[in-house]
């Protein structure tokens, strides 16, 4: 008798979203989009750059699932690209792979990239393995947020077992400048560094002169109330990460960014 979990039908998804200069301005060059990935394009406010709003029509990530996402801004250029929601990683079934989300972002010479996703909300019983590599030319800028949600604590949900592993890469000119890989595997309460922690936002930013902008992202980050923060510099790449309960790091990543940049942050956020 055949007592092995069936493999069920799952998505494999992509989008790629392209922007260039064109007649002075930033416009879209390229999009090519396959279910369930799909890319938006709201009207931005007023002297604002053009946005690519991502999203998934499935609602949702399930276990072996494969999604694949790009965006590049030519030289010169100004975007931002945000997701319209949350995004939910469901709990996976027996027997199934993990899920799969793959992030290349590409900036190049002269150009500048905020990069600002809404949360990831891992569900108990989740698998996802998520892989974001940034290529950033000489002279251009990448400002890139990520946070994670583990379980989802309104439901009275804690992340006590599935697996997370979600990493990052940065190069410049083909040269490594960060990496960093984060992995959780089952309960993480009281351990693994988070304490009673269900969530950690990561911000990243490149940029030919660091210092300064560390200097300002330090100052903002001095007082943010019960999340613990800190930020740091790596081979040039500013690090800030920002550690504690789900609504309040969400909370103190939205002031921090607006701050920051010194514009609000996409309309999506805020709805």
């Amino acid at each position: 008798m055949n007592t092995s979990f069936p493999r069920l039908q799952r998505a494999s998804g992509e989008s790629r979203v392209a922007f260039a200069v064109r007649d002075g301005e930033t416009r879209l060059a390229d999009l090519y989009q396959r279910d369930p990935c799909r890319v938006l394009f709201p009207d931005p406010e007023p002297g604002e750059p053009p946005q690519a709003v991502l999203l998934t029509t499935s609602g949702g990530v399930a276990g072996g699932d494969c999604l694949r996402m790009t965006v590049e801004v030519g030289p010169g250029g100004h975007a931002v690209a945000a997701t319209q929601a949350a995004e939910k990683i469901y709990r996976a079934a027996p027997g199934n792979d993990p899920c799969r989300i793959d992030v290349a972002i590409a900036v190049a010479a002269g150009a500048t990239l905020d990069w600002l996703p809404q949360e990831t909300i891992v569900f108990q019983g989740s698998r996802l393995k998520r892989r974001t590599i940034a290529d950033v030319a000489p002279a251009a800028a990448l400002l890139g947020c990520e946070m994670v949600v583990l379980g989802r604590a309104a439901s009275g949900e804690r992340f006590a077992s599935g697996l997370l592993l979600d990493s990052w890469t940065v190069r410049r000119a083909g040269r490594l400048l960060w990496t960093d890989t984060l992995r959780i595997e089952g309960e993480t309460h009281g351990g693994a560094g988070f304490g009673a922690a269900n969530a950690l936002a990561t911000i990243i930013g490149v940029w030919d002169a660091p210092q300064p902008l560390f200097d300002k992202a330090r100052a903002l980050l001095t007082d943010t109330g019960d999340v613990r923060a800190g930020v740091t510099v790596v081979n040039g790449v500013m690090v800030a990460r920002l550690l504690g309960e789900a609504t309040a790091v969400r909370a103190a990543t939205i002031r921090f960014l607006t701050a920051f940049r010194a514009r609000r942050l996409p309309r999506v956020w805020h709805v």
